[in-house]
C-alpha cells in the first residue's frame, strides 16, 4: 500500500548517495529566487511593522513615556521615507 523511502545523504558513497545534489534546488519555486518577489515581501514586513508601530502608539495612553518613544520612533520612520524620496528624485 505504502512505499517505504530511504532517506538519501548527499555526502555519502555509494548506491544511497544523491547523485546530482545541485537537482534538488531545481525543485524550489522559482519565486524564492526572484528579487522582486524578496522585494515587496521585505516591503510587507516594513508596512507591517510601521502599523503595528501606530497602533501600539495609539493604544498606550496609560503609559506616557512608551507613548512618547513610540511617536519618535514614527517620526523617524516618516522623515527617513521622506528621504529616500527625496534622494531617488534627486539622482534621476
Amino acid at each position: 500500500m505504502f512505499k517505504k523511502r530511504r532517506l538519501t545523504n548527499p555526502g555519502a558513497s555509494g548506491s544511497n548517495a544523491d547523485p546530482n545534489p545541485c537537482e534538488r534546488i531545481q525543485h524550489l519555486p522559482p519565486k524564492l529566487f526572484d528579487r522582486s518577489y524578496l522585494a515587496a515581501k521585505r516591503q510587507r514586513v516594513v508596512d507591517a511593522t510601521k502599523i503595528l508601530l501606530d497602533v501600539a502608539k495609539e493604544s498606550s495612553d496609560w503609559f506616557p513615556p512608551l507613548k512618547s518613544a513610540l511617536g519618535g520612533v514614527n517620526a523617524l520612520i516618516k522623515h527617513y521615507e521622506v528621504l529616500v524620496e527625496f534622494v531617488a528624485v534627486a539622482y534621476n
